[in-house]
């Protein structure tokens, strides 16, 4: 924690001085002579503060090289701002060294990228793990991690997942969930009356604005993807049922595999869990209306979309939640 803490306090220092560092570098180019301000301010702005920004921020933090590029780009265009041309002092040179610089961190970094994507494709079936495990790599923060591959993975599952199977393990017992309260028929209707709405929006804004109509319509399709990419997730992601422990999966939103001996008892009412503080519960039932709800001795990680949660009760809507008590059991009492 105090580790955390201490570079917390570094990077907002380093930002700090970056800002005041570039204010006074553009502020003050009018007042120092060219010939010195050509070479002195694309220096300060191109290696001292990307090289700054390497050793106080990248490096304690084990973040990929690709991070200090836009830091150089935006050196670059605040040396052309302050110097007034692109072809200022010492620019072009430091351009025609750092492009194959940038290039070749680019080149190696992308490498490492698709080693990781590879090395991940081959330990799981599941693609949400392929992208988590990639961007981890990137920023190596899991929140924003998870952010990232929920995103990549809706993109996935809608476009790229049509002629794959669900992800089952061998000997696991899968419970769908996808149609519980009705999940899917919304889907469909959506899916049926998206294109026309679209369509009858953009034309009704670009009355007003053409631009305005684009993004609109931009956001309506990217919605559209987004729905389609989470319920073509909870498709392929069932809840299951292995040797010893079962795994809970709601789309792209959650995740978390529990151990048998872990589970204190399964119920169908909301009302059997009153007691648990709303911290101690995750609620991914079909519009919040969960109809089984597993309960935990003891606080267990659950995987979303916003990083990690340790919670005691974990509630989802399945198509068959009694099949899922029951199988419960059997695999319980063969255990033992």
């Amino acid at each position: 924690m105090g580790a955390t803490r201490s570079q917390k306090r570094t990077l907002i220092a380093f930002c700090e001085l970056c800002i005041a560092l570039y204010t006074y570098g553009v502020i003050s180019a009018p007042c120092i002579p060219s010939h010195i301000e050509g070479i002195a301010l694309p220096l300060d702005f191109m290696v001292g503060i990307p090289l700054g920004f390497y050793i106080l921020v990248v490096r304690p933090r084990g973040l990929t090289l690709l991070s200090v590029i836009p830091v150089i780009w935006v050196g670059y265009g605040l040396s052309v701002i302050a110097l007034g041309s692109p072809n200022a002092g010492v620019l072009p040179c430091l351009l025609a060294v750092l492009i194959p610089v940038e290039i070749a961190i680019a080149v190696r970094e992308c490498l490492e990228i698709a080693r990781v994507y590879k090395t991940a494709k081959e330990k799981s079936a599941d693609p949400i793990a392929w992208f988590k495990e990639t961007m981890l790599y990137l920023v190596r923060k899991d929140t924003p991690a998870s952010m990232a591959a929920a995103e990549l993975s809706v993109w996935y599952y809608a476009l790229l997942s049509w002629r794959k199977k669900p992800y089952v393990l061998p000997g696991e017992r899968v419970f769908s969930y996808h149609n519980a309260g009705g999940y899917m028929n919304m889907m469909l209707g959506l899916a049926l009356a998206f294109p026309v709405e679209i369509i009858g929006v953009h034309v009704l804004i670009s009355q007003w604005s053409v631009v305005a109509a684009c993004v609109v319509t931009a956001l309506s399709i990217y919605a559209a993807i987004w729905l389609a990419g989470d319920a073509r997730a909870r498709v392929m992601r069932p809840v299951a049922i292995g040797d010893g422990y079962i795994r809970l999966e709601c789309g792209i939103q959650m995740e978390a595999t529990i151990p048998f001996s872990d589970i204190e008892k399964i119920c169908f009412s909301e009302s059997e869990i009153n007691a648990f503080a709303k911290t101690d519960k995750l609620n991914y039932g079909t519009f919040y209306q969960a109809n089984v709800w597993v309960i935990v001795k003891h606080p267990v990680e659950v995987s979303t979309m916003l990083g990690k949660k340790r919670v005691r009760v974990v509630g989802l809507s399945l198509d068959n939640p009694v099949a899922l008590k029951n199988s419960l059991s059997e695999q319980e009492s063969r255990g033992q």
